[in-house]
Formats: C-alpha cells, structure tokens, sequence
C-alpha cells in the first residue's frame, strides 16, 4: 500500500503526489501565461507598465498622472513608491493600477555632522536596491514597459536598466531634473561625491526606449551628454479636473473646507481678520444671498496660494520679508491678504517658527495640508499664487505653476534660468528676483491697479483652455504604447 487509504481508490501520498504535480506543471503554464508572456493573450490582454516612483506618490502628481493616463488607454499598471500620503481616489480606485509601497529606510537624525550622512548613504541606497529589486524583478509581473522618475537616481536608475534588460522591458526614463544636481544644493557642485553622482547619472541615464523631459532647456542637455533614446519634450500640463471654480463652488468648497478654523487656530485676533461670523450663508470669501445667489463679500480677504515641498531650493523668507512691506507700505483702505501655503517637507517647522514671530495685522500666513481632491479647489477658488521654486540646475520647471494655470489662477513667481518657458512676464503672471519686488507686485494687483490681476486671469484662462494633461499625452505619448 503506497499510504494511508483515504477513501475508495485515493491515499494520502497519492493526493499529496498530485498536489506537486498541479504545483509543478500547474504553476509553470501560469508563468508563462501571465508572466513570461510579454505580449497580449488571451489570459493577459492589456500590457504592463512599471511606474516607478523613488518618493512620496501622494505628492508626485506627474507620475500619478503618467499611471492613471496609462490605465485609462489600456495598461496594467504597478505603481511603486513610498505611500506617505494617500494616494488620491484616481489611483486606489482604479481597477488596473496596483500600488505597491515601498518602506522608508532609516535616515540620520537631523543636525548631526555632515560626514555621517555620506557615510550612512550607501547602507540606505542598498536597502532601496534590495526593495525595488524585490518588488520589479520579483514580485510584479514580468512588465512590457518600465517608467521610472529620476531623480532620484541612485540606485533608482541602475536597479531600471539591470531589471529592464533581464524582464526584457522596454525602459522609458521622465527626466523632471538632475540628481546630481540636487545633491549639490547641499553639498556643493564641486564635491567629490557630485562629480560622480553626475558620472554616474550619465552612465545609468545614457541608454533608454524613450527619455522624456519637462523642458527644451533639460532635452538640450541630455542631447549633449549624448543620451540614445527617443527624445521627447513632454511638458508638466494641469489634469482636466483643474479649473475655475463658479462662485456657487467656490461657496460649497469653503463651507466644507473650513479654512476660517485653521486660521483662528494658528494665528491670533483672527476673528477681527476675518471680519465675520462664520454661519451657514457667509464663507471666508463668499455670502449667499435670500435668492440663493452667491456673490463675494465687499470685505473679503483675498486668497493667495502658495504650495511647497518646503526644501531648500525654495526659500520662502522672500515671501516672510514681501508680506512685512506689505503691512508697512498698503494704505488702510487695501484689502487683507490671507496666505495658504500647502505641502509637507524637512523645513516646515523652520520656517513657521518664524512665522509665528511675525507682527502681521493686515495679512495672516496659514500651512495647510489638503487631501488630493481639496488641491484644486483650493485653487480654484483663490486669487493669486505664488511660487518660490528655483531649480537646482537651472533646467526644470515647478509643475505647482502649471496646476495654478489650469484653475485660471495667475502666479507670482521667482525667477530663474529657463522659467520663461512657463512663466512670460506681464502675460499670465509676474516674475520677480527679490522680496521688494514681490511687495510691489502685491501692491500693484491688490490695491493700484486691481484690473491688472484680472488681465492676467483672463490671459491665463484662455491660454490653457485646451492645454489639458489628457489632450497632451495622447497627442504625444500614445505612440510609445503602440500595444496600448
């Protein structure tokens, strides 16, 4: 007898003999066919991309958008990133995008000497290595296409290349800057360790299906280092969920927003700031009237936004020091100014430490953090934006401008080396090089010459009408997923 009779004809080592077989046989013909198949089948009908994101999905809108497009025009997705924020409902709702969440490795407290940081360094890229390895060349299935953000480079683009030449994928690399140059923010563009995170970043970036770039300035480069690949510009443009808000949505946004409660909550005399009793007809900017009309409050603040990584690449004291002159040159008649400053980062605490030093009477400074769907309403419904961002290299734009553009909002910006490619001066928004400027330029919209701001608004919204994320990257991109 070949084991214990279970019943009738069948044993306990005859089952367990057939159970290795189905594993066995079984488990390879699934392979093959949901697998190592890279085309459609019968079985696998939609080809699969790998977007992969080395941050924070949650605030990383340009490969969310890049997932979410793929899905929608015939892709299974896996999205690979850290999951610090929720992700948006476009994303966990969606039945062909599967995120997959990387884990944080342990970093080296803050203030800590310098040397420490590059010393522990090459621990915490092989704990990332070993991760994305993991999840790209083990778990997933085997992918027709890899999309990979960079920067960060390290160990992003090496683990890419390795796992794209043995899954046979197709590599596309969405060049937003350089990591190199990043790293030199903090340790200077002629440390050793820069020069050859650039060496490195050629030799890692240099061979791609496609590189993808968000300026002519960043292609211009990328073409010199003499990159093989198909070379795309393909600009950061605004979701068509991003747009002006009616004054009815405006009025329906705020009530549930409650921006009026973080205010009170985070600076004082709040309630004579705002001016109101907060009720169920009068929102921070807006009262609906007996008829159900809603119009704007004659007293209402005006709303500007400002959204941050709050890294040093944006130095938000030019804003701090804009808004003193504000309160020491506006006469009594102009309007108060409140400012919403969004997004989560290593220098939040800095600087609202000084904020919360600050004298303001006229002008209130508020952080916020809003969940994905919030973003665009806030923007929406405001005033003006300003944005702070100055590259690293000189060669990458801040996609912030490009959402406050798709909601008809005009932007103050900083200036810097290839900013005109976003940003024209005096058609959809003001730029600006120091903190005196930017105190002019409120002066200017808010209480000079007010009819200007609307100029600008209305250039704004005619000019992305129809420059949609959607409408760009089927004109564009489709052709890259010929399968899809």
């Amino acid at each position: 007898m070949l084991g214990l009779e279970l019943s009738g004809n069948f044993s306990v080592s005859g089952l367990l003999l057939a159970i290795l077989c189905f594993y066995l046989i079984g488990g390879r013909l699934i392979r093959i066919y949901l697998f190592e198949n890279t085309g459609r089948s019968v079985m696998r009908p939609r080809p699969v991309v790998q977007v992969v994101v080395v941050g924070d999905i949650g605030r990383s809108p340009r490969m969310r958008y890049h997932a979410v497009s793929l899905a929608d025009s015939g892709c299974t997705v896996d999205l690979i990133g850290y999951v610090e924020t929720p992700v948006g409902s476009r994303i966990s709702a969606h039945r062909y995008i599967r995120v997959r969440p990387l884990k944080q490795a342990w970093s080296v407290p803050k203030g800590l000497p310098k040397p420490l940081y590059l010393i522990w360094a090459p621990f915490k890229a092989l704990f990332l290595s070993i991760q994305l390895w993991w999840l790209m060349g083990c778990v997933t299935q085997f992918p027709d296409f890899i999309f990979v953000q960079n920067p960060p480079s390290i160990p992003t683009l090496a683990v890419a290349r390795l796992v794209s030449f043995l899954r046979q994928a197709w590599l596309i690399i969405d060049w937003h800057n350089f990591g190199y140059s990043i790293l030199g923010v903090t340790l200077g563009m002629n440390h050793p360790v820069v020069r050859w995170a650039k060496r490195y970043e050629k030799f890692f970036g240099n061979k791609a299906y496609a590189h993808l770039t968000v300026t002519t300035r960043l292609r211009k480069e990328l073409e010199e280092w003499n990159v093989q690949g198909k070379m795309i510009t393909f600009r950061d443009r605004p979701q068509s969920h991003f747009k002006r808000l009616s004054l009815p949505e405006v009025h329906e946004f705020l009530q549930n927003c409650h921006i009026e409660d973080v205010v009170k909550k985070q600076t004082l005399d709040a309630d004579k700031f705002l001016g109101y009793d907060n009720n169920a007809v009068t929102t921070l900017l807006t009262r609906k009237e007996t008829n159900d009309t809603v119009i704007y409050r004659s007293d209402r603040p005006r709303l500007i936004v400002s959204s941050t990584s709050w890294t040093e690449d944006e130095d938000f004291s030019l804003l701090l020091k804009a808004v003193e002159h504000y309160e020491q040159e506006a006469p009594i008649e102009a309007p108060r100014l409140l400012f919403v400053i969004t997004g989560k980062g290593p220098l939040k605490d800095h600087y609202e430490k000084m904020i919360s030093r600050m004298q303001l009477k006229r002008t209130r400074i508020i952080t916020m953090w809003l969940e994905a769907y919030q973003y665009p309403l806030l923007l929406g419904s405001a005033d003006l934006g300003i944005s702070l961002h100055t590259s690293s290299s000189g060669m990458d734009l801040p996609m912030k401008v490009v959402d406050m553009f798709g909601c008809g909002l005009p932007v103050c910006a900083v200036n810097f080396e290839c900013l005109d490619e976003l940003v024209v001066n005096n058609k959809n928004g003001l730029v600006f090089d120091t903190d005196d400027q930017l105190a002019a330029q409120l002066l200017d919209l808010f209480v000079t010459h007010p009819e200007r701001l609307e100029t600008l608004r209305a250039n704004v919204l005619s000019e992305y009408a129809s420059l949609t994320w959607e409408n760009q990257w089927k004109d564009i991109l489709m052709e890259l997923f010929p399968a899809a």
